[in-house]
């Protein structure tokens, strides 16, 4: 009897998963979100006349529209995550210790690891082209053509990478910080911050949530003449702030943080996740439709009611995406996996490093011409296979580790009981 009502217990412990086992599950989208940029980047070798020529494989239609899939809604999941955390931490730690938290965690890693990242990046270039000769070489240094918009480029300023997403995100706590600070001082009730609950959870039922999150992006782009529509959200690899990525990341980070005032709200999407998958994939197929597999490399290419729909079947696709995301992860990855949090641990590293090891192959296989269904997964799995190595034996232990995820130790071997050892 004893040992049915523990099965039992055991099993309601299996199907309900502890709140903080929940809260590895949003952990787990932030890294995978990051994560998912290794093959975001691998993919983007086959985009149409791609700018970059030491980035450039021969153009396919799949790869492609697993790129233009991907990038709805991969950054905009990650500061839905980071707002949600960044309020978490804010809250345990306090002011002094937050902000000594993300110099160490964001403010270094940017300003010491972007020249570190740059030079890696033509290392692996240069490694890869080796094997080919100096001809080969030198066919990889052309200039990229004028208006590109893929590709890093930053005249005239510093040159970020894809480590933009750390600026942004230094902002993004500037200006909340800033916020909470007016609110605590003119709103010492909490009026406004029990406004701003009763709004955040009429947004998170049904579907009018992701049409109401969509109409400040949309109709920012709406009306902004120079988007390309293709691209949706931007990658800004310069130290102005563009306004659109301020506005089509910014919500999302706010939206994280207010969420992490009621986490229930954000579970609760667990149940309705399949709801917003349909709708995502639906949105997604209605843009194709509309934008083409093409990607586009200039300015405004839609006009009139056919822009109107896009804008607006995008944006709300990125919110369709995100629901339906972090809904399916706290139902399936909710529980503890010492797979989930190692990768977790390693996505960090993965994404700062990951730019090297791409072009390497990329540069390495090209003259090959090899299928790519051959070399995406080549790029892919070879990517991983050197970062996750020098992640555990170069990072995850040494100091390095501790400024990008905190401290780790090695586990210690099991000791045998004594009286096994005797018997021995």
């Amino acid at each position: 009897m004893i040992a049915s009502k523990a099965q039992g217990r055991a099993a309601v412990s299996t199907d309900q998963p502890a709140p903080s086992d929940r809260l590895n599950a949003l952990d787990a989208v932030r890294s995978y979100a990051l994560l998912l940029g290794v093959v975001l980047h691998s993919c983007a070798a086959f985009l149409q006349d791609f700018p970059m020529p030491m980035w450039k494989l021969e153009p396919n239609v799949a790869p492609t529209v697993l790129y233009y899939c991907i990038h709805i809604f991969r950054m905009s999941a990650f500061y839905l995550m980071a707002g949600f955390f960044a309020r978490m931490l804010l809250e345990k730690r306090g002011l002094p210790g937050f902000a000594r938290d993300r110099a160490k965690r964001i403010l270094l890693p940017l300003v010491a690891g972007l020249p570190v990242v740059l030079v890696s990046i033509g290392i692996f270039i240069l490694l890869g082209a080796l094997p080919h000769g100096m001809t080969y070489i030198n066919s990889l240094t052309g200039p990229p053509p004028a208006g590109g918009q893929a590709g890093p480029s930053a005249a005239g300023g510093i040159n970020l990478a894809h480590l933009w997403f750390l600026y942004y995100l230094l902002m993004f706590y500037v200006l909340a910080l800033a916020i909470r600070g007016v609110v605590q001082q003119v709103d010492a009730r909490g009026s406004f911050g029990a406004l701003c609950d009763r709004a955040v959870a009429f947004l998170m039922r049904g579907i009018c949530g992701p049409v109401l999150l969509a109409l400040p992006p949309a109709l920012y782009y709406w009306q902004f003449a120079g988007w390309n529509e293709w691209f949706g959200l931007p990658a800004p690899f310069t130290l102005d702030p563009d306004v659109g990525a301020l506005i089509g990341y910014g919500v999302p980070f706010g939206l994280g943080w207010l969420l992490q005032r009621q986490v229930p709200t954000l579970l609760a999407l667990r149940k309705s996740w399949p709801v917003y998958l349909a709708l995502a994939l639906v949105l997604t197929v209605v843009c194709i439709k509309i934008a083409g597999t093409t990607p586009t490399w200039h300015g405004a290419n839609l006009h009139g009611t056919e822009r109107a729909l896009y804008t607006g079947a995008y944006m709300t696709g990125v919110w369709c995406w995100l629901f339906a995301g972090v809904g399916a992860a706290v139902r399936f990855l909710s529980h503890p996996s010492p797979t989930t949090r190692y990768m977790a641990d390693a996505s960090y590293w993965v994404y700062l490093m990951h730019m090297g090891p791409i072009v390497f192959f990329i540069t390495l296989l090209r003259p090959y011409h090899l299928h790519w269904a051959l070399m995406l997964p080549i790029t892919v799995c070879g990517t991983m296979l050197i970062l996750l190595p020098s992640y555990h034996y170069l990072v995850r232990f040494t100091w390095l580790g501790a400024i990008l995820n905190g401290q780790r130790r090695p586990r210690a071997l099991p000791v045998p009981a004594v009286g096994a050892a005797l018997s021995d």
